[in-house]
């Protein structure tokens, strides 16, 4: 019989795939993640990984024991945040976002949610990435697509509108901008293709069929400095752009609406503390919807 505490090991390479990521979590060496699933498989007497160049994969053997290793994880998991809620009630919460909505929208907002909840911890992961809430990532992550998994509870957070922003230096060398036909003929900022982590970012050609891309960033954020700094017209979330006093608004009319999703993992969906970050963030959103949806 294999050493429960190795599971630990089996979870994180499945998850990261790599020796070197998972001993890196795990804060221990490679050598020592190795050795750890080493002696699951040979008290189980079976193979659990495959090794790729890409990394490690499951066998069969290990598709069958993860299941099995996620939900002792999960129970252990609920028993801690019971015990933890007892003692000292609320505590550390992770929070998955894209750059732009956790660093733009909800970051200056969050004072009033800590006057409430002094006993809270917020670590806001924002980056211009998907963040797993499967791989534990992050306890609750805000996406740009829905989630379509049977462990996540999901639901829209809030819709939000985007609209086309310029510095008034760029317009004023520009050529003339009093119409869409003649948004071909300006410079424009956008995401590296090949590295979109959601094709709902594909908005250029909502708003012109050959934009001329001079200037590419996986950061929305980089890509309002770009336009700040004058060097073309970028597609920006109405929430960040719209006081900015360095951006003008071009050609008011055309705009595009999208959503953000919330979700957790099922078993998580009970914490305490997870609740009400969770609830704190979809009123905030409500109730901020003039912002979201600006026109």
């Amino acid at each position: 019989m294999f050493d429960w505490n190795d599971l630990r090991f089996f979870l994180e390479l499945q998850r990261s795939g790599r020796l070197l990521t998972a001993a890196k979590r795990l804060n221990t060496t490679h050598s020592t993640v190795a050795r750890h699933i080493e002696t699951i498989e040979q008290s189980l007497g079976t193979a659990l990984f495959v090794q790729h160049a890409q990394g490690y994969e499951l066998t069969p053997s290990g598709h069958a024991l993860l299941k099995h290793a996620e939900a002792m994880e999960n129970v252990a998991l609920l028993a801690q945040e019971e015990i933890t809620q007892a003692i000292a009630p609320l505590g550390k919460i992770r929070l998955g976002v894209t750059e732009g909505i956790g660093i733009m929208f909800l970051t200056p907002r969050m004072s009033s949610l800590y006057e409430r909840y002094p006993g809270l911890e917020v670590e806001l992961v924002a980056v211009p990435r998907f963040v797993s809430i499967l791989n534990r990532e992050a306890e609750i992550s805000i996406h740009l697509d829905r989630p379509n998994a049977d462990l996540l509870i999901t639901r829209k957070l809030t819709d939000y509108r985007l609209a086309l922003y310029a510095s008034p230096d760029y317009l004023a060398r520009a050529p003339a901008l009093r119409h869409r036909d003649e948004l071909s003929h300006h410079n424009w900022i956008g995401y590296v293709d090949d590295l979109l982590f959601s094709e709902e970012l594909l908005f250029l050609n909502n708003f012109c069929r050959t934009p001329n891309v001079i200037f590419r960033s996986t950061s929305v954020i980089a890509q309002q400095q770009a336009a700040r700094a004058g060097l073309g017209i970028a597609v920006l979330p109405n929430y960040m752009a719209k006081g900015d006093p360095r951006l003008v608004r071009v050609l008011p009319e055309e705009t595009i609406q999208r959503s953000y999703w919330i979700s957790t993992r099922r078993e998580l969906h009970k914490s305490v503390r997870l609740r009400v970050v969770w609830d704190f963030l979809l009123a905030l959103c409500a109730s901020e919807q003039d912002i979201l949806l600006a026109q």
